[in-house]
């Protein structure tokens, strides 16, 4: 809009005049930068509070029950409070800096600088005899519809402000490398030979002492090996490494005798179906949730994984059947109800490899009956591995290794052993 009034003036009125008015317009836009960069610190500033504040408010409502019971929810309020305050006076001292970019903008530039200057102009070029009365008040009324859009520059410092610490945010997200390539590049291996291979593996935390130090044992296709050891051992890290959602520090990990690091992401994880100790469930409903192993199974596929999964009779008898909402993060189920759900997506998934993580270690003795015997029907013709604290639960295993001191312990056939 400046640039056409501008182009209005230099057709219609005076070029001279038009000149000294586009060199007067580029000011306010380098007025506004010089102060989003003076501001830069409060606006990252609100960021971070209002950052904070909202982890911490989402932290007491998922610990709630929890506050309940030690009688600390007035006590956790009162933090609460004292971080919303912090989160005024962040947006106070934002606004604080809009507020003197307006004044600037508008007094000092639109009223005292682009009026003050057509005015001038309009004199000095009617002085001069190069251009008429009512040419010289059309100048001035131009002038006027010139500094609208700018001051719109300066309306929008507040918001531009916010939007750009996001955007900040978003950048430093964007700009951090993944920590575990992906490797689109490499070909698709197809199907493998469910064999599970650790050779030598070593892996660290950052710069920790290792958690693995010389990890080596295998899994053949069709076995069922159970990893136990005591808690901080490194078994669920092992668990991770074969999703490939780790890399090791040194040895390899291989399905079928490909090193995992080579192949693409995808594909290794393909191969594998995990149930952890607890199932993260999406809000939606049971058939949204199970839809995340395999998008294109139909009513029937899904019916028949529930039913592998012990849970077919109480999905039959919901209003709602596959509709049922399982509310946020799926709490209207419990803790037996998730885990058989957990088992009904690794049906419908079908993966060659299944990894257990522990996954009745939660929930009561009936849930735990219910569970294992839809876990007895999943494990059939599958690559197992199974990841345990206690000796009990992994009798029926061909093979248990024991995790200990960072390394392999013991790998025993005799499951009484």
């Amino acid at each position: 809009m400046p640039l056409l009034v501008v182009a209005a003036i230099a057709i219609f009125i005076d070029g001279w005049a038009a000149l000294w008015l586009l060199l007067a317009i580029p000011v306010v836009p380098v007025m506004v930068r010089g102060f989003q960069t003076r501001f830069q610190s409060v606006s990252d500033g609100y960021r971070d509070t209002a950052n904070a504040l909202s982890a911490r408010f989402l932290d007491a409502l998922q610990g709630l029950p929890t506050l309940k019971l030690f009688n600390r929810g007035k006590e956790h309020g009162a933090g609460l409070e004292d971080a919303a305050e912090d989160l005024r006076k962040a947006i106070m001292r934002l606004l604080a800096g809009n507020q003197v970019v307006l004044l600037v903008v508008d007094a000092l530039f639109s009223l005292g600088g682009m009026i003050t200057l057509a005015v001038a102009l309009a004199m000095l070029r009617l002085r001069a005899e190069a251009i008429t009365p009512g040419e010289a008040v059309a100048l001035v009324l131009l002038a006027l519809q010139l500094i609208e859009p700018l001051d719109k520059v300066g309306q929008f410092f507040y918001v531009g402000m916010g939007g750009q610490a996001a955007a900040k945010e978003l950048r430093e997200v964007l700009a951090d490398p993944p920590s575990v390539p992906a490797n689109d590049d490499a070909p698709d291996l197809g199907e493998v030979e469910p064999v599970i291979t650790f050779d030598h593996v070593r892996f660290a935390y950052g710069d920790h002492d290792p958690v693995l130090a010389d990890v080596t044992f295998e899994v053949v296709a069709g076995q069922t090996v159970a990893l136990v050891g005591p808690s901080g051992a490194g078994k669920t890290t092992i668990a991770n490494l074969l999703q490939r959602n780790l890399v090791p520090g040194a040895g390899s990990v291989r399905i079928g005798g490909v090193d995992i690091d080579t192949a693409p992401v995808d594909w290794v994880r393909n191969q594998i179906t995990v149930v952890a100790q607890s199932t993260y469930l999406f809000t939606g409903s049971l058939r949204d949730n199970l839809l995340v192993a395999r998008p294109d199974a139909s009513d029937d596929d899904l019916w028949q994984a529930l039913r592998t999964a012990n849970l077919e009779a109480f999905v039959e008898g919901l209003p709602d059947g596959l509709d049922t909402p399982t509310g946020e993060r799926g709490l209207s189920l419990s803790g037996g109800q998730a885990q058989r759900l957990a088992i009904a997506r690794a049906v419908l998934k079908d993966a060659p490899i299944l990894v257990l993580d522990e996954p009745t270690a939660s929930v009561d003795l009936e849930s735990e009956a219910a569970i294992l015997s839809a876990l007895d029907r999943l494990m059939a013709d599958r690559t197992v591995l199974v990841i345990a604290h206690r000796l009990f639960t992994v009798r029926d295993a061909d093979q248990i290794v024991v995790l200990e001191d960072r390394a392999i312990a013991v790998a025993s056939t005799e499951v009484g052993t």
